[in-house]
């Protein structure tokens, strides 16, 4: 009898905790957040302190100064916390910007092994050239 449960048993396996869960830094150069960051938190996180750093000349100057850092401070933060969850057509912000990416840089009539397929021009039968041998016409 086990011998038939073997057969009738199937095994497979599961990768659902893997997709459903990102990678997370639980460390950052020895020293260790008091929460775990994504990857694509920690870009968000940096490319809005860059965007923040280079117009701050704009928006910085008309703050009080408390906002202004508050501002500075909490806007990076909560688009950090937003990218973790974010999801673009059920793919997860890197994935969708790789898609995007795809499709822009694709053929827009496809591919035909492997090649951009291209349109030829059809040919008309009076543009074709029409060599005759020298020394020989006709009347």
């Amino acid at each position: 009898m086990t011998a038939e449960h073997d057969e009738q048993q199937i095994i497979c396996a599961t990768y659902t905790h893997a997709r459903r869960h990102p990678l997370v830094l639980g460390q950052i150069g020895g020293w260790t957040p008091p929460f775990q960051l994504t990857l694509t938190q920690i870009g968000v996180l940096l490319v809005a302190l860059f965007v923040e750093v280079r117009t701050w000349h704009w928006w910085g100057a008309h703050l009080p100064r408390v906002l202004a850092v508050v501002v500075a401070v909490g806007v990076p933060v909560l688009l950090a916390w937003a990218a973790r969850r974010a999801r673009i057509e059920g793919r997860s912000l890197p994935r969708a910007a790789l898609a995007w990416f795809t499709f822009l840089l694709t053929p827009r009539r496809g591919q035909v092994g492997g090649r951009p397929h291209r349109v030829s021009r059809p040919g008309s039968p009076g543009r074709d050239p029409v060599y005759v041998a020298a020394g020989r016409h006709s009347r």
